[in-house]
């Protein structure tokens, strides 16, 4: 399976191929993406491919850590390619990139340009006479550091670390090769036979390439050396002798010394001054003065911390001074491990790098600010900054541009069709970070892959940016008070949505709004904070007056379509998982709202698990059973706790933890 995988990468000439639950797998093409399946994979897929692509100690730092790169070895189908397999997890969230690294033939000799033949020879200006240098051998070298001669009229000191081998030959003038391939041995051409200084500027056509600033030398100290006669590379320096440094900024002009007595050239016998050999010509980063290099860009250090942030599983970056930078990965805060404690001056570097420039200013004066960013490979960053008794922070809130899919919450059948209701309404409830947001961020993703419709979402911060697939989307954020949101609802109302998602009902004038809207034929999505189905419809009601509650009450009975109220818990494995409770507007339950009998909601909703209903006792009582959740968590989490615990002793569960918690 994994070398049809990367045979698929190959063929399509692609540069990695993803793999998320819920998705289709698809290949980043230059063309575009190209899809590899039908059906979106499931979580058993994805984590059965885990366990083909990643080694036992891979799989063991991906569990530790959420994320882990490991490089996969090739195969005879994709010969010349490397690949590099990246994986990060979440709960039940796993995402894989393989990604394709394209090699260059390196058995194939370059085509060697024509170049001109380097004639570098002149006299010296009167009166001083030339100076005349014996010419230098060839040495054959297999050193992986590329040579260059040296600009004429400017010798340079030897390699410290080249040394003589024992093949040396004459030398003939041959025109400049290029740079060799690295798996061809490198030749260290000759100079010419005499070379003298000269003020006659050197010729454009000249491929002459200027040394670089580690291997220039004065020239008073070079020609020291060739007065001294130093015998080649190998020869070493005496311990007291003086060596010149290289300056610490290029020297723009240099002051000639006085000339050197004349020197006959020596006996064929006589020792020879070696060839003066650069490094192939770079471009070194020159250090400031004092040694200090020049440090990157603060940016890259706030895009690393978001990196590894996303790869966590993290939704949120905390910055602030006086503290290691933080994350929120399942609903707790934790430190990054591996992070410095974080200054005042460096938050704020860190803030200002990325806040835009009419934001800054508000920085800087300490006021805090708002504004949106964008961060290659981990999306939308809403970022916030504030500053408390230590200095500046920040809070970064990373926009996902994949919402999490019914298949990856693990959705019912019966929750799922209450997103293909024509009308009604829909209520999602739950307490404060209960996971109502994504629970919403599903429905409307899965309306989004099924329907054919025009959705309005009024959110008072958009965690999941939706692309229109087969309906229209468009999300509005809201960040104001209640009258400000009913202000934005009645203007989505006059565009004629099919759809209306209300983040939060939380007013009257909002809950007003979603039955008229409801009732006009309209299908809304509304979010409460109510523990379960029945508070949930006790909160709505209590927010008409008495004279009101009557005709609300109707409403709500011949409207409602369903209720979803869930419960976050801990997993004993790691991670989070949803006990979710689900109430269907049967007709019994129609009529107990239509009555006002809203006490007796409870006992219908244990009758109507014929009809699909689940009471949240029963969801935590089955976490408890499968050992995916711990008793005591879930009595913690359990809205009636002596119920739960009956249904606990019901199914023959030990209860006696209660007592020692008391």
């Amino acid at each position: 399976m994994v070398n049809s995988l990367l045979t698929a990468i190959v063929r399509a000439d692609g540069d990695a191929l993803v793999m998320h639950v819920g998705e289709r797998p698809y290949v980043v093409a230059p063309a575009g993406p190209v899809e590899l399946s039908a059906r979106p994979l499931t979580l058993e897929a994805v984590a059965g491919m885990l366990g083909q692509l990643l080694p036992a100690d891979s799989r063991r730092t991906l569990e530790e850590l959420g994320a882990v790169e490991h490089s996969w070895s090739t195969s005879a189908e994709t010969y010349g390619e490397r690949f590099t397999v990246v994986a990060a997890r979440g709960g039940d969230d796993i995402w894989i990139e393989i990604r394709r690294h394209r090699n260059v033939p390196t058995d194939v000799e370059p085509a060697k340009p024509a170049e001109p033949v380097l004639d570098v020879e002149a006299a010296r200006p009167a009166p001083a006479p030339p100076v005349a240098v014996t010419r230098a051998p060839v040495v054959e070298s297999a050193s992986p550091a590329f040579p260059l001669l040296g600009p004429p009229g400017r010798p340079s000191a030897p390699a410290p670390a080249m040394a003589v081998p024992p093949a040396v030959r004459p030398l003939r003038a041959e025109p400049i090769p290029p740079p060799p391939s690295p798996k061809q041995p490198l030749r260290i051409e000759r100079l010419p036979e005499t070379i003298t200084e000269t003020a006659a500027p050197v010729p454009p056509e000249l491929p002459v390439a200027r040394p670089s600033a580690v291997a220039e030398r004065p020239r008073a100290a070079i020609e020291r050396h060739v007065e001294r006669g130093a015998p080649g590379a190998d020869r070493q320096a005496a311990p007291n002798e003086p060596r010149a440094a290289a300056p610490e900024r290029p020297v723009p002009e240099l002051k000639r010394p006085a000339p050197a007595p004349q020197r006959s050239a020596p006996a064929p016998g006589a020792e020879q001054v070696p060839a003066v050999v650069l490094p192939l010509a770079r471009n070194p980063v020159r250090a400031e003065a004092g040694g200090r290099a020049l440090s990157p860009p603060r940016i890259a250090g706030l895009d690393r911390l978001l990196r590894l942030a996303a790869a966590r599983g993290a939704n949120t970056l905390y910055l602030m001074a006086q503290a290691r930078p933080s994350v929120r990965v399942d609903g707790e805060i934790a430190a990054l491990d591996g992070e410095a404690v974080l200054t005042a001056p460096e938050v704020e570097s860190l803030l200002l790098d990325l806040a835009p420039e009419r934001n800054r200013e508000a920085l800087r004066n300490g006021e805090g600010t708002e504004w949106m960013s964008e961060v290659p490979e981990v999306g939308r960053i809403r970022c916030q900054s504030f500053r408390d008794h230590r200095g500046p922070g920040g809070i970064f809130r990373m926009i996902s541009t994949r919402p999490t899919s019914a298949e990856q919450l693990g959705l019912s059948r019966e929750i799922q069709s209450l997103c293909a209701e024509p009308e009604g309404l829909v209520l999602v409830a739950g307490p404060r970070s209960s996971g109502k947001s994504t629970l919403i961020s599903a429905f409307v993703d899965l309306i989004n892959r099924t329907r054919n419709d025009y959705v309005i979402t009024i959110e008072s911060l958009i965690k999941c940016a939706h692309e229109s697939r087969g309906c229209l989307v468009s999300q509005r954020e809201v960040r104001g008070n209640a009258e400000e949101v009913a202000t934005v609802v009645r203007a989505a109302l006059r565009e004629n949505p099919d759809i209306l998602v209300i983040e939060d009902l939380r007013s009257p004038e909002v809950i007003a709004l979603a039955l008229e809207a409801m009732e006009a034929g309209h299908l809304v999505i509304g979010a409460v904070a109510a523990h379960t189905a029945t508070t949930a419809i006790g909160r709505i009601l209590d927010q008409f007056p008495p004279e009101r509650r009557d005709q609300v009450q109707l409403m709500l009975a011949e409207g409602l379509r369903g209720i979803v109220s869930q419960v976050l818990l801990h997993k004993t494995s790691g991670g989070r998982i949803a006990a979710r409770e689900l109430l269907i507007n049967t007709p019994s339950i129609s009529n107990l709202i239509a009555e006002g009998r809203i006490s007796q909601l409870p006992l219908a909703l244990d009758n109507g698990r014929k009809h699909g209903m689940v009471p949240l006792n029963d969801a935590l009582a089955a976490f408890v059973q499968s050992g995916i959740v711990d008793v005591k968590d879930a009595y913690r989490k359990a809205y009636e706790r002596q119920a739960f615990l009956a249904v606990l002793r019901r199914e023959g569960v030990d209860t006696s933890f209660v007592e020692r918690l008391a």
